[in-house]
């Protein structure tokens, strides 16, 4: 094996996490809402929604299909998920209004944390000489989003779905992130929390990866994201600190 030259991270639950989780802002405007709902029950309808695309999402990837992205794309997926949750509470017709709300609540660094251990590891392969940067589906302001999370200065590059136009696991967002890099693909490690997006993305190019999963600071908390798929132990870790294991 070549020597890891370069480290790609994942954002959203990969360097930080949202205090209040996409479920739990859910089931609680719903609540407002007068239409009361589960956090946990607003979860399993939406891992199922992505259980159901997983195979389908799985099939043009192998064609070489193009994942597209945009900031509008990035509201899409969110009004799509708003409209199953609202949808399932009674709320179909505020679905639209209710999505905005979500993604104000959402999708700002006052409800983002970064992991305790983010800015050591990056300072630490830094100073092993590899190159270190984001590689997110996000939209266009992810860059500013970043640098107020103080993660940003610390980081070699970073690369956005939505500023690309192609987000994870279209094979275009990873060969922009070796330009970017500056290493060929047998030098690159990517770490990221989906399975599809973060490890049959980078291996049809060659690229190394593993799998993080946060636990309970997981995008899905109740599910295990590496179940049913085939990984190595050594290929899924918990904390970025082991990581540096496997790049050493």
């Amino acid at each position: 094996m070549k020597k890891i030259k370069a480290v790609s991270f994942d954002m959203g639950w990969t360097l930080a996490y949202p205090v209040d989780s996409i479920w739990t802002i859910y089931a609680r405007l719903c609540g407002e809402a007068a239409a009361p709902t589960a956090a946990q029950e607003c979860e399993r309808s939406i891992r199922a929604l992505f259980a159901a695309g997983h195979e389908q999402a799985l099939a043009r990837l192998r064609r070489g299909e193009r994942f597209d992205d945009s900031d509008a794309e990035f509201t899409a997926m969110f009004l799509q998920i708003s409209q199953v949750i609202f949808g399932q509470s009674g709320l179909a017709e505020r679905a639209g209004e209710l999505s905005q709300q979500f993604l104000r609540r959402f999708w700002n660094e006052n409800n983002w944390r970064v992991f305790p251990e983010v800015s050591d590891v990056i300072r630490t392969l830094r100073a092993q000489g590899v190159r270190v940067g984001v590689l997110s589906n996000a939209p266009s302001d992810l860059p500013s989003f970043l640098d107020r999370l103080e993660i940003l200065p610390l980081l070699d590059f970073a690369v956005v779905s939505a500023c690309e136009g192609a987000k994870k696991p279209d094979r275009r967002i990873f060969e922009r992130t070796l330009d970017l890099a500056g290493v060929e693909a047998g030098e690159h490690l990517h770490v990221g929390d989906m399975y599809l997006e973060d490890i049959l993305g980078p291996g049809a190019l060659g690229i190394r990866s593993l799998l993080i999963e946060r636990g309970e600071k997981a995008m899905f908390p109740s599910f295990r994201e590496s179940d049913g798929r085939d990984l190595s132990s050594a290929q899924v870790v918990a904390d970025l600190r082991e990581v540096l294991a496997h790049v050493g």
